[in-house]
């Protein structure tokens, strides 16, 4: 009979083990993934969420397609800065928004002459919500 309750303790012993283990391990990813939310930018999500922040008089004046112009533009005038910082052996190179800005500014009066300085720098100031909203920016980032 000794036997027999050895073997039964020694099971209950591994159960026990196994499912605190089952336990720790449960906890601990379903912290990791409360903490770690890697932050994605949609485009098609950004353009609706962009919109909706835009001052009454530019939304009188630019469409979801005027934003998603300039979202694209701004998208291909940061890889492009940063394609030349590394170019140029700057790896920490942070783009100059100011800078930024007055690139796509440049594209606008070249191929979008109907929007204006005004509307441009709206969006982009709103773009700025989108990217905390996001987890991109902010003290979460």
């Amino acid at each position: 009979m000794s036997v027999v309750l050895v073997v039964l303790l020694v099971v209950l012993a591994v159960v026990l083990v196994v499912a605190i283990a089952f336990y720790a391990v449960g906890r601990e990813v379903v912290l990791l993934e409360q903490r770690v939310a890697p932050s994605v930018y949609e485009l098609e999500e950004a353009v609706p969420f962009i919109a909706e922040r835009l001052p009454d008089d530019v939304t009188a004046r630019i469409s979801h397609d005027d934003v998603r112009w300039i979202l694209v533009v701004d998208a291909e005038e940061l890889e492009a800065a940063t394609a030349e910082a590394v170019a140029a052996g700057d790896e920490d190179e942070v783009v100059d928004p100011d800078g930024a800005v007055g690139r796509v500014l440049a594209r606008t009066g070249d191929e979008r002459a109907d929007l204006l300085d005004e509307d441009v720098v709206a969006v982009l100031d709103a773009r700025l919500a989108y990217l905390q909203a996001i987890g991109a920016v902010g003290d979460e980032a």
